[in-house]
């Protein structure tokens, strides 16, 4: 594969202690291109599943699956402005609480749920990212989201003097665990905050199956078609439409399905179309 024709998604495991935009910058030279991009920020503290889209694979971000994934540890008894360990205390106190109050107050966000995201994140308003304003000291309201958690569940409770938790959730995109960590620090009247963090899955990608970053290269980079991920039909097209499709021209097929297609080539993603009934015109075509 020429460089100048990468295309695909690459399945990272980020490590702990870098940020995503260093994975990018990182893998950017690696394999010599400029068109790269990930599917969703992971914070330094954070590891785990980071797809990175290559080449044209960056224009088709938008349909690939939204939900995540993650494995989260968190102290009971501790506060921080960051809402986990690297933050500064803000508050310290005794835990009275058993493992069943815990189980019991983490199924409260389970649903659509609404929260506050942490005043350091990388959230812009008003032009500036949110850790901006906290880094100067400057108030700014943080409008609360909504989003939904469609499994939360207690792992381990690790009783000491300040109770370390395990617990695993999967959720829709732009959910924040460190304000599900804080909040339920609230709710058990004790703080909470934030020591470990590992995405287990995203975009319909897995951990299991995730490169190293520390040993990918060129030749050993595994770039997965995003024909795998999708979330859309697909349509297997000839060489005559590839043609017409390579011209940006429409072409009829028999089906009275409407709404967005993959178009694939020889078991390539070659195109995303919109389709009306017979009509299907192509919107975004890959160059490979």
């Amino acid at each position: 594969m020429a460089k100048s024709n990468l295309f695909g998604i690459l399945n990272i495991n980020k490590p702990k202690g870098i940020t995503s935009f260093d994975v990018v910058a990182r893998l950017r030279k690696i394999l010599n291109i400029k068109k790269i991009g990930h599917t969703g920020t992971l914070d330094p503290l954070a590891q785990g599943v980071l797809p990175i889209c290559v080449g044209d694979a960056t224009r088709i971000i938008e349909y690939l699956p939204s939900g995540k994934s993650y494995r989260a540890t968190a102290r009971l008894g501790f506060e921080t402005n960051t809402y986990d360990l690297e933050g500064e205390i803000t508050r310290q106190t005794k835990v009275n609480v058993t493992k069943e109050q815990v189980a019991q107050a983490l199924s409260g966000f389970f649903g659509e749920i609404e929260q506050t995201p942490p005043i350091f994140s990388a959230i812009k308003i008003k032009g500036k990212k949110l850790y901006e304003y906290a880094r100067k000291n400057e108030e700014i309201e943080v409008p609360k989201r909504k989003v939904t958690v469609s499994k939360i569940e207690l792992v381990d409770f690790i009783e000491e003097q300040n109770p370390y938790i395990v617990f695993d959730v999967d959720c829709s995109s732009g959910t924040y665990i460190r304000s599900i960590i804080h909040d339920l620090g609230q709710k058990l009247g004790c703080g909470a905050m934030m020591t470990d963090l590992t995405r287990t899955k995203a975009n319909g990608f897995d951990l299991q199956k995730a490169q190293n970053l520390d040993t990918i290269t060129l030749e050993t980079a595994n770039f997965i078609d995003p024909l795998e991920s999708i979330e859309m039909p697909v349509l297997e097209i000839d060489e005559q439409i590839l043609k017409k499709i390579q011209m940006g021209q429409f072409f009829s097929a028999e089906s009275n399905y409407s709404g967005m297609v993959g178009l694939c080539y020889e078991n390539k993603l070659i195109a995303t179309a919109e389709q009306n009934g017979q009509k299907i015109a192509p919107k975004k075509v890959f160059v490979h």
